[in-house]
């Protein structure tokens, strides 16, 4: 049995379309530059408040004062590091 050829040119059409989209489409690596705005954004709150823990830790470790400057500085990192991904979000509009 063979295709009728007008389903066969139905075909050949929606490819014809389809390759024109993906040409028309900006292929500027879309993908990478969605990661690494991603890595920018995470990367300072993550190390600013691991940082501010160990810090706290370390501090209340040395005065026995608990967790009181371990979640003080845990704090203050993730505010830090939020802002600085802000502003970085921010210039990025």
């Amino acid at each position: 049995m063979s295709t009728p050829s007008h389903r066969r040119g139905d075909v050949r059409e929606a490819l014809r379309r389809d390759l024109q989209r993906r040409g028309r489409r900006s292929d500027s690596g879309e993908f990478w530059r969605a990661l690494a705005l991603l890595g920018g954004v995470g990367w300072p709150i993550a190390l600013l408040a691991a940082g501010g823990a160990w810090w706290g830790h370390t501090l209340d470790a040395r005065w026995k004062t608990g967790l009181q400057f371990t979640l003080l500085f845990l704090l203050l990192g993730v505010g830090l590091g939020g802002g600085m991904a802000w502003r970085l979000l921010r210039g990025r509009t």
